[in-house]
């Protein structure tokens, strides 16, 4: 058997180590807000609506990642447009977005011709696959997402625990609704290429839910959760090459066995 330093001399091994690394870190500093917002299904949907971008992208013929960022990006407006101008929940117009972005994926796939090996990489990711142009643009959009997260920590954390009051306080309410719901496509969509459309909303919350657990501050539900999201990825991506595996459900299962791990020491 390889030691781990073989496996790491290999170039696409280290590419791989370090978009673990990265993502690692930046779903679960997003994903806070969404654990503590409860946001889960609105992540879920953006992710699917990437589906329909990366499939329309395919039958236009233009790059898959920039027509997966547009389309995510425009249903996350989308929704919190229809979430100001109609009564039903949240919820409800999330699950219209999400029904609509399903749809439309499917019905492009249908008529497309012939077999595209690179959506199929979008649906379940590939972390070996990752180039190093997708490094850069990883790191890139991990750099400007967080960057924006600190400047506006304040007000989007008084959002989060009290929209009403931050309201009352002269907070832009709208305006930074608008900016995390974007934030949100863009990091799902960077996100896409290591663990898929259907696993990625999963690095956005499990580790997030971990470091709630434990956690007895934000400052420490920072730490703790981009830790979480980092040890799931590097120990997720080791063992799926150890034991042969896929390394999106292999990262997942290990950011899951560590929130079980929380939830113990939290008893």
């Amino acid at each position: 058997m390889n030691t781990i330093s073989e496996f790491l001399a290999y170039p696409f091994i280290q590419r791989a180590l370090m978009a673990s690394i990265m993502v690692g870190m930046l779903c679960p500093f997003v994903g806070n807000f969404v654990v503590l917002r409860r946001m889960s299904f609105f992540s879920d949907a953006i992710s699917h609506a990437a589906f329909a971008g990366i499939a329309a992208g395919a039958l236009l013929g233009i790059d898959l990642s920039l027509s997966s960022l547009l389309f995510a990006i425009l249903i996350a407006i989308l929704i919190a447009f229809l979430s100001e101008k109609t009564t039903l929940s949240h919820d409800t117009v999330i699950g219209v977005a999400f029904s609509g972005a399903i749809a439309t994926g499917m019905l492009i796939i249908g008529m497309m011709k012939g077999f595209r090996g690179d959506i199929f990489t979008f649906l379940f990711g590939d972390i070996l696959a990752i180039t190093s142009m997708d490094l850069l643009l990883i790191f890139l959009f991990s750099l400007l997402t967080i960057t924006i997260l600190l400047v506006f920590l304040k007000p989007l954390l008084y959002i989060t625990f009290n929209r009403d009051l931050a309201q009352i306080e002269g907070i832009n309410v709208r305006l930074y609704e608008y900016l995390f719901f974007v934030i949100i496509a863009v990091v799902i969509t960077v996100s896409l290429k290591i663990m898929g459309i259907i696993l990625v909303t999963s690095l956005l919350i499990v580790p997030a839910a971990s470091a709630k657990n434990l956690a007895s501050n934000m400052k420490s539900l920072f730490i703790l959760s981009c830790t979480f999201g980092v040890a799931s990825g590097v120990l997720g991506l080791m063992a799926s090459i150890y034991l042969n595996t896929s390394s999106g459900p292999t990262i997942v299962l290990v950011s899951i066995w560590i929130f079980f791990m929380t939830m113990l020491k939290k008893k």
